[in-house]
């Protein structure tokens, strides 16, 4: 299973939506749609990133697998925005049934312990509801504002004010050094 798991990442950037793409700035105005759009948070640390990904996405997969034993000793939270268009048959439904789970946290986290490369791995499918489609529909089109649909994007803020997004696979030490350099932020952060 490991080596076919590996095989399929080494495949990965012929799948569209996951290349490894771009790493640069965004406007603040972003920053700002991000804080008003549906997150969800994992973590009550003073440094925000937010990771918009699809439940199956393998990339996104590996990201926050790797973040997990970061959140707490790196003072993070992390803000999941859900989309769902790399897979027609089960994206939107599998981030349907995130959205619609009365603990989306916990479900990310199933969709993350359940992940394989296949169809059925991850969390159930079901039809979105109309607030979850609004909400796929409205994190996609923030996602297509940045510049490219690319899963894992990475949008965080500077030490010198400004907001970075990184639209690609980073290795643990690069990911450690991208989380070191996020400025804690006033403890006041907006809950959702």
């Amino acid at each position: 299973m490991r080596l076919g798991f590996a095989l399929a990442l080494l495949l990965l950037p012929l799948i569209p939506g996951t290349a490894l793409a771009r790493v640069g700035a965004v406007p603040a105005k972003v920053w700002s749609q991000l804080g008003q759009s549906h997150w969800i948070a994992q973590g009550n640390g003073a440094r925000v990133l937010y990771v918009i990904f699809d439940p199956n996405c393998p990339y996104c997969h590996v990201l926050i697998d790797e973040l997990q034993p970061l959140i707490k000793p790196m003072h993070l939270q992390v803000r999941y925005l859900l989309v769902g268009f790399l897979d027609p048959g089960s994206s939107q439904e599998k981030a349907a049934y995130i959205l619609q789970a009365k603990d989306p946290l916990a479900a990310i986290l199933e969709n993350e312990k359940k992940f394989n490369m296949e169809h059925f791995g991850g969390v159930p499918e079901v039809l979105p509801d109309a607030r979850s489609e609004k909400i796929l529909k409205d994190n996609l089109a923030l996602l297509t504002s940045i510049g490219q649909k690319i899963v894992p994007t990475m949008i965080y803020p500077e030490k010198d004010g400004s907001y970075q997004v990184v639209q690609k696979a980073l290795g643990p030490n690069s990911l450690r050094d991208v989380l070191k350099g996020i400025p804690e932020q006033a403890k006041n952060l907006p809950a959702q």
